[in-house]
């Protein structure tokens, strides 16, 4: 099963993600019926999945958690929350057995407590909800041979315990299903139905409609106490010159090996064609793409001093032709922000109940696509933000009521492109940064001296909240206050290239924006030099470039800086900053954004702009440098890429 493992571990993680969030939509609307289903669907995939692995601590938990959905179909009014709280354990232990499969290749589940507690929830049903639990008949042998590569779905029709007349009823469930599909197979045999005298009825067919559609019709069928409907067999993977491993039924007897998910046939209709990639080939993909826009770029360069007839043109159509592989490269790592934005509604459902809060979660833009570097990247910043926001931001409903306010808070996270970068933020309608507590709390802790307390405004205080060690909170919690937190997300957000910058406005709520490049292997920048050496400036935070010689520099409390129409800005010259001799006739400043300041570096020469293949730098040089990374130029040098929110951190004395 080794081959299987890895498909496992990606599918398993998706069924857990897409069960979490279908629990907490289920508690929110407990008559959503096509929620119930899927969690049906996903609940069965899983078992089999687990049981096919032969890791039989998550099939036997998964089996126990199938019971208590089974109760969604029939109880009105959903699930009470203490059983809301078992399933969301089970799903935690479940998540916990595939990181450590992911780590040791062993499930390391302890599934025995959590089945106890699961059974007591079914041991509440009545007598009447026992009889009417619905079974899953053994899948035809032969059915993976019989569907042909089409999806199969199976319906599995319970009877009433008193049902009068069996054989008719099984013949008109037969007949009512058989009306919406191909039928494959069925339980009882068409040969056998005259003679049957069971509860159970179940049918394999092949059909385009919803199972929706499909359960409504057997549910027709006078006498049927309750109907099951999931998919059986899944549509086969697109041939690719690889034998596939043929798709066997899911059930509890003879349960599949994960599927990947597979695109359609070309008599499936609506479906979309997709194939899972490991990363680390789309790493090696993306690799060479910027080994090739290297070269690109070292041609261009000969192709400028070399007078053959046509290289001209041969050279455009080289350009056009990689520019064109390039995006299309880039979107293929691309992936929706919604992979992270997923673990949220869990996450806020939790805290807020412990916390004793009410809270409504706003996602927006989830469809907003990010490199799957910076996705995987971003997951912990944002986790830190959310905490921050339900914790220190949020009131509680009666603080809220009092402040006018309504008892239910509002936490908003939204994503959305912007020129070359996406912004992230997470914002909530809460009581906002009070000033005035965060320089007492400073002033405690040494960051700010005492007479400084009154003079600290709103910006101020925000800053001082992303200082190393520092909280708010009376009192340390497992959720926060260990001083832990806001320094780690700027330092994060940084790594990767980015900027958070935090608004607030006391007793009206705290806005934090998080600002990412698209990717970090490719990026655009401006060349310049200072020194003999070449400095590469990312060109989504350049404003303008200037002559030094058209503006006044003056000296300002021993800095100096560079007098412009719209401000009166630091000036950082790059040969100083980067550990060679001050350059006081440099020629050119470049006035850039560095977090929440704008300044000016000044260079010798602007060579231009190019895009570029970063590379990281190793430790010893990277630390404490004011440099993100680096990049070959096409004629072989180095040029190293500007960090500029470091430089604005050590700002150089005149």
């Amino acid at each position: 099963m080794d081959e299987y493992l890895p498909m496992f571990l990606a599918e398993g993680r998706e069924h857990l993600q897409e069960l979490n969030l279908a629990v907490v939509r289920i508690e929110e609307t407990p008559d959503d019926q096509e929620t119930v289903d899927e969690i049906f669907r996903i609940a069965h995939s899983m078992k089999g999945m687990s049981a096919t692995m032969g890791f039989a601590g998550m099939a036997a938990l998964t089996h126990e958690m199938e019971d208590v959905f089974e109760l969604l179909r029939q109880r009105r009014g959903g699930l009470e929350r203490a059983a809301i709280d078992v399933l969301f354990d089970s799903l935690d232990a479940l998540s916990a057995a595939v990181e450590a499969i992911d780590e040791t290749g062993q499930e390391d589940i302890h599934a025995e407590p959590l089945i106890e507690r699961l059974q007591s929830l079914v041991r509440e049903r009545t007598p009447e909800q026992e009889a009417d639990r619905v079974g899953v008949a053994p899948v035809p042998d032969d059915l993976s041979e019989l569907a042909g590569g089409r999806r199969v779905v199976q319906i599995t029709a319970l009877l009433n315990e008193d049902v009068s007349m069996p054989s008719v009823r099984a013949y008109m469930v037969l007949s009512t299903v058989a009306e919406l599909g191909e039928t494959l197979a069925c339980s009882p045999a068409p040969e056998d139905v005259d003679a049957f005298d069971g509860r159970e009825v179940s049918a394999w067919i092949v059909s385009e409609h919803p199972d929706s559609a499909l359960a409504d019709a057997a549910s027709s069928v006078p006498e049927v106490a309750d109907v099951l409907v999931f998919e059986a067999v899944p549509d086969t993977a697109v041939e690719t010159g690889e034998p596939e491993p043929e798709p066997v039924a899911v059930s509890d007897d003879a349960p599949s090996a994960p599927s990947a998910p597979a695109a359609s046939k070309p008599h499936a209709k609506g479906g979309s064609s997709t194939v899972r990639v490991d990363a680390e080939r789309l790493d090696q993909l993306m690799h060479f793409m910027g080994e090739l826009v290297l070269h690109r770029t070292q041609v261009e360069a000969l192709a400028t001093q070399a007078d053959v007839p046509g290289l001209s043109q041969a050279m455009q159509n080289l350009t056009r032709t990689s520019h064109a592989l390039q995006s299309m490269v880039m979107q293929v790592r691309m992936i929706p922000v919604e992979a992270v934005f997923l673990r949220f509604p869990r996450l806020v459902r939790d805290l807020s109940t412990k916390l004793g809060k009410q809270v409504e979660l706003d996602l927006v833009g989830k469809d907003t696509e990010l490199d799957r570097t910076v996705v995987d990247a971003l997951g912990d910043p944002l986790v830190h933000l959310v905490r921050n926001a339900l914790d220190h931001g949020l009131e509680g409903p009666e603080e809220r009521v009092a402040a006018g306010k309504p008892a239910t808070g509002t936490l908003t996270i939204s994503a959305q492109h912007a020129g070359g970068n996406v912004v992230i933020t997470v914002s909530d309608d809460g009581r906002g940064v009070d000033p005035a507590r965060v320089a007492r709390k400073a002033a405690e802790r040494g960051l700010i001296a005492p007479e400084q307390i009154d003079s600290i405004d709103s910006q101020r205080a925000v800053e001082l909240l992303f200082t190393a060690g520092f909280s708010t909170a009376e009192t340390t919690s497992d959720i926060s206050g260990r001083g832990v937190g806001m320094d780690a997300v700027r330092a994060a957000i940084r790594g990767l290239g980015g900027e958070v910058v935090m608004t607030s406005e006391h007793g009206h709520g705290t806005s934090a924006q998080i600002r990412l490049p698209l990717t970090l292997a490719i990026m655009a920048a401006l060349i310049v030099e200072a020194d003999d050496r070449s400095f590469a400036i990312p060109l989504d935070r350049i404003e303008r470039t200037v002559r030094v010689s058209d503006s006044a520099v003056r000296s300002v409390a021993g800095l100096r800086m560079l007098v412009l129409s719209d401000g009166v800005l630091p000036i950082v010259d790059a040969s100083e900053r980067y550990g060679g001799s001050p350059a006081p006739d440099a020629e050119y400043a470049v006035v850039v954004r560095g977090g929440s300041e704008r300044f000016a570096i000044t260079v010798a020469r602007l060579v231009g702009q190019h895009e570029l293949v970063t590379r990281p730098l190793p430790p010893e040089i990277a630390d404490g440098a004011a440099l993100s990374g680096a990049a070959v130029l096409s004629d072989g040098q180095i040029a190293l890429i500007v960090d500029c929110d470091a430089v604005v951190d050590v700002p150089v004395a005149a």
